[in-house]
């Protein structure tokens, strides 16, 4: 059986979008959770600034990934493209 190469590559960018799309919510769970940890601190009457770096380090990640994310979105559209050109 011969494989076609534009399903394969169909299928190449499509995990692709799914895995940045997968890192995108870790990263969203993780900036929820530092954030959490800084409210509780904040509560405690405790003002550290490591929480706020760390916030805005995983927002600059997650704008990273948005932006591999809509190059991974437009790869799998000219995959598709290709396919039923």
């Amino acid at each position: 059986m011969i494989v076609n190469e534009d399903v394969l590559a169909i299928s190449r960018a499509v995990d692709q979008l799914s895995k940045v799309s997968e890192e995108i919510g870790r990263t969203t769970e993780q900036i929820e959770n530092v954030e959490e940890e800084q409210y509780l601190a904040t509560l405690q009457g405790i003002d550290d600034p490591t929480y706020q770096y760390q916030i805005d380090n995983l927002r600059c990640h997650r704008d990273d990934l948005d932006i591999d994310k809509s190059k991974a979105r437009t790869d799998v559209y000219e995959k598709f493209e290709h396919y039923y050109s």
